[in-house]
């Protein structure tokens, strides 16, 4: 079979889809992958995948833009003649989609968060609805992260009867082993990991932690990921009055999660965090917004602690009542957050079913090419 794989960023199949890609190539198929491409390439071509270098604008919606890439989408359908075609990515979804639908190839996508997309305008909402649906028109699957952006979709009437809810994009349990717990210093160390923005909730964690300290908590948040231009004089405050603690991106943030206690995410809305998934298997508490995408990821009181979003407050107090645990039972949650890994996110269990929907699409069983 030839799988044309269609995303917005290398990162994204990098970090989230490198075991798929790597089961279907050796399974003897041709996967071709199209995306922007930087340092990640070789490691695509090592593995055996054909790079194909298309420039995706992250954000805005120029219309002569998006129409240039539903084009070049259909070109390069034309050209290389895939049997199956699977976008990942929002503007890779509507316009990949398109394509592959104009084109009449078997397709899947995956929703692996909605953003901002349904919160905007009713102009915009419906101009997204109206996308989705012809994108969606002829699809094979939709894959979704969880339960609440699979409703929603299912809401609208987009691609009804073809969803799949899975894991998120798993846990590599193997990469992602136990860490050693941090000794007791008498500090409580936070991390948060993730690209630092509005819907993110980082002004409501950072206000919490400046709270927490200026009443005498000894409390530290770390702060690893891209900042977003709308976040960069808040966290520069931040930074200045010494509430946060900033690494910009890393390329490997176990060391991060070393020297942390618990890992915090006070997101608006998530897909499936991938960074509490990592955090969990790595042996540590999650503290994170009772919102789908994330309450997947922890059991409330047992291996982390739920708050309500876009509160500043919730997100205190939260933190304050993982301050009143001892270490022994922080240690202890973060023993168990690994278990709940290993038994619901381990990433071999989303590999198989990707598997399964892709050869079935394609028309291939898994025994035989």
């Amino acid at each position: 079979m030839k799988i044309l794989f269609i995303s917005n960023h290398e990162v994204t199949l990098y970090y989230f889809r490198t075991e798929l890609l790597k089961k279907l190539v050796d399974d003897g198929n041709e996967v071709l992958i199209s995306q922007p491409y930087g340092e990640h390439r070789e490691f695509f071509e090592s593995i055996g995948c054909k790079c194909i270098d298309t420039s995706i604008t992250q954000y805005g919606m120029n219309p002569l833009k998006e129409l240039s890439l539903v084009k070049h989408y259909k070109r390069l359908i034309k050209e290389h003649s895939p049997d199956v075609v699977a976008t990942y990515t929002i503007k890779p979804n509507l316009y990949g989609g398109i394509a592959a639908c104009s084109c009449k190839v078997p397709y899947i996508s995956t929703i692996t968060g909605l953003g901002g997309a349904f919160e905007k305008g009713n102009l915009f909402k419906r101009l997204m609805i109206f996308l989705y649906k012809r994108a969606t028109k002829r699809i094979s699957a939709l894959f979704f992260q969880n339960r609440t952006a699979s409703d929603l979709f299912d809401s609208f009437g987009i691609a009804k009867g073809k969803h799949i809810i899975v894991s998120g994009s798993g846990v590599n349990l193997e990469k992602h082993r136990v860490l050693p717990y941090p000794e007791d210093d008498g500090t409580t160390r936070l991390l948060y990991i993730g690209r630092l923005m509005n819907d993110k909730g980082v002004r409501e964690l950072f206000e919490a932690v400046g709270k927490l300290k200026s009443r005498g908590l000894e409390v530290s948040l770390d702060c690893v990921g891209w900042c977003e231009e709308e976040c960069k004089e808040l966290l520069e405050k931040y930074v200045a009055d010494g509430t946060v603690n900033y690494h910009g991106w890393q390329e490997d943030v176990s060391p991060f999660i070393e020297k942390c206690h618990a890992v915090i995410l006070p997101s608006y809305h998530e897909g499936l965090a991938n960074a509490l998934l990592e955090a969990a298997a790595s042996g540590r508490p999650v503290l994170a917004s009772n919102i789908h995408g994330c309450i997947e990821t922890f059991d409330d009181g047992v291996t982390g602690f739920g708050f309500e979003p876009r509160s500043t407050e919730a997100v205190e107090s939260a933190i304050e009542a993982f301050t009143r645990l001892s270490h022994s039972d922080r240690a202890a949650a973060g023993k168990r957050a690994r278990e709940k890994m290993e038994k619901e996110f381990d990433r071999n269990t989303v590999v198989e079913k990707y598997k399964e929907v892709i050869y079935k699409t394609g028309g291939r069983n898994n025994e035989s090419l």
